[in-house]
């Protein structure tokens, strides 16, 4: 990915460390992902002023927040009351609080791969939001912007046919947008300085994880589009997606 490309798909919303455009992806056939459709990031509720006057400035008019209720209530989304800003707001936490924790992690692969199987219906309901979202800029987050989020946005890049190296480029960008936060996590947080090292490069935003998860998606379920159809959005929602994304 061209740094100059990079430096245009990173926004500079003031409080936010991860907000990316989604536009400029090159597709299998030779189109192009609009620009200033669908943008992902890290919770907006640590935006400032400055920061909430550039996400309005930008277009968005729909945002999709992947978080759990206790999270929520943690950190206010700043869109979520209907206002002046004329933003719509839809939660749909893509993890069930109510269910049962997951088996022990293993890879963080592994875990993207069992939370789209436990939570498919979750997810068909995320993707049929994003589709039927009204017109203008949609935004996707979760906390950090990265594992939620980075499944979500997968799905809708291979849906409109971006190649499954880029959308792993893509995802690991992350890395690069945490990095502050992550070095200052590693320098300042609990326990001993070794397991956080360890904890890191496990939970790092790498691209062999997506591409991991693509190539699952492929084998077990066809592709993302049958994943979609199999999780209850329906084909016209689907092309729904591909109008939004696609030039």
């Amino acid at each position: 990915m061209a740094i100059k490309e990079q430096q245009a798909r990173v926004l500079a919303w003031e409080g936010c460390l991860n907000a990316r455009d989604l536009g400029g992806y090159r597709t299998r056939d030779g189109k192009e992902t609009r620009w200033g459709a669908v943008v992902r990031s890290d919770t907006p509720s640590q935006l400032t002023a400055t920061g909430q006057a550039a996400l309005l400035a930008y277009g968005i008019r729909s945002i999709v927040d992947l978080r759990k209720p206790d999270e929520l209530a943690q950190h206010p989304n700043p869109f979520a009351a209907p206002g002046s800003h004329g933003i719509t707001y839809t939660n749909i936490s893509l993890v069930d609080p109510a269910r049962s924790p997951a088996a022990e992690f293993t890879t963080l692969a592994n875990d993207y791969k069992g939370m789209l199987d436990r939570f498919q219906s979750t997810v068909g309901r995320i993707a049929i939001a994003i589709a039927e979202a009204p017109s203008g800029a949609v935004l996707i987050h979760c906390m950090a912007g990265k594992d939620r989020t980075g499944i979500i946005c997968a799905l809708l890049l291979a849906l409109a046919g971006v190649p499954n190296d880029t959308i792993a480029a893509d995802y690991a960008l992350t890395a690069e947008c945490l990095r502050p936060f992550d070095e200052h996590w590693l320098e300042n947080g609990p326990g001993e300085r070794a397991d956080r090292e360890r904890d890191l490069v496990r939970a790092s935003a790498r691209a062999d994880v997506m591409l991991e998860v693509l190539q699952y998606l492929h084998e077990r379920h066809g592709g993302v589009e049958a994943y979609l159809l199999e999780a209850g959005v329906s084909a016209a929602d689907i092309q729904r997606l591909r109008e939004r994304l696609l030039e």
